[in-house]
């Protein structure tokens, strides 16, 4: 039972009245599900893989998984993808949570002026959220020689498994050394039944913004600041962080849920990676600070392949984002 509460806590801060979706460090490799107006921000296509395990110390393990896939086609300016995102608290437990989301993408590239891009996308998508309680013992299944065979008569989950469906939209404008983009999820806020209560999937605002500083451009060596705000179901979010990069490497430190309230743990990410003919393999540690942080950081590892094409310089010139 213990091991189930836990579960139920975690399961809560994703499902409950003012859930928080799960945001995994990494947002340069799940770009397309922060805004789908990311999709096509590649040269031609771009894959992405990446895996977190977050509370390793808990019993209950955060584990959650993340494929991405977005193609420019050959109008240029329309661009499509597709994402999967998997999260399940409790593995082997039988208070196991698991979450569920498939989306599909587009998005159309508008020019502004002689420097900028714009951007617009949307997204569609299924979601699934499952609770499985089916190994659960109730006080009321012990006896004073063990475990009886009998059905709790306790209260139980009104529902294991619920199925909704998703959209979300975006906007974003980039030249060569800045971005700017703003997302809304939940669109459809879906009405799902947690406990017996309906309630609706609170949307999720989200702002972000980065600038590439160039350091050394004959060496291809820059600095890259960036901030990411997230409003949902009452909780404001802000992360800020700063990379540096080269032509072969990769590293950089960021600050997630800074203090602006009082709600909620804080962590500090390190990051660092190495790149290679279109190949980007990512490793990230979270330290938490505060709340929940004896149950242990966070780790998330990341492959992704963009690879590079000639195309025409007047027609592709700024697809390609300068941060990432």
């Amino acid at each position: 039972m213990k091991s189930f509460l836990i579960t139920l806590f975690l399961s809560l801060t994703i499902w409950g009245t003012n859930a928080q979706d799960v945001h995994p460090n990494q947002f340069g490799s799940t770009s397309l599900a922060l805004n789908p107006a990311f999709t096509g921000t590649a040269d031609a296509w771009r894959a992405s893989f990446l895996y977190r395990v977050q509370y390793p110390n808990s019993p209950n393990t955060l584990n959650s998984s993340y494929f991405g896939l977005d193609y420019n086609l050959p109008s240029q300016r329309n661009s499509i993808g597709m994402f999967i995102q998997s999260d399940r608290i409790g593995v082997g437990s039988g208070g196991g949570f698991r979450s569920l989301q498939v989306n599909a993408l587009y998005s159309y590239l508008l020019p502004a002026g002689e420097y900028w891009r714009i951007k617009m996308g949307l997204s569609v998508g299924y979601g699934s959220k499952n609770l499985n309680y089916f190994n659960l013992i109730y006080g009321d299944q012990l006896s004073p020689t063990g475990v009886t065979n009998g059905a709790t008569q306790d209260n139980t989950l009104a529902s294991q498994s619920i199925d909704y469906l998703d959209v979300a939209s975006g906007f974003l404008a980039y030249n060569e050394y800045a971005w700017i983009g703003f997302s809304a999820h939940h669109l459809s806020q879906p009405t799902l039944d947690f406990l017996g209560t309906q309630y609706k999937v609170p949307m999720r605002l989200s702002g972000h913004l980065g600038i590439k500083i160039p350091i050394n451009e004959s060496e291809r060596q820059f600095v890259s600041p960036a901030l990411i705000f997230r409003s949902q179901g009452g909780i404001h979010l802000l992360d800020a962080g700063t990379f540096f990069e080269t032509e072969v490497f990769q590293a950089g430190i960021w600050y997630r849920n800074l203090p602006i309230q009082t709600q909620g743990s804080s962590s500090i990410n390190i990051q660092t990676g190495i790149k290679h003919e279109g190949f980007r393999l990512n490793y990230s540690y979270g330290m938490v600070i505060g709340g929940l942080n004896g149950l242990g950081g966070g780790h998330e590892i990341s492959l992704s392949f963009a690879p590079q094409r000639d195309v025409d310089e007047r027609k592709w010139a700024y697809r390609k984002l300068p941060v990432f």
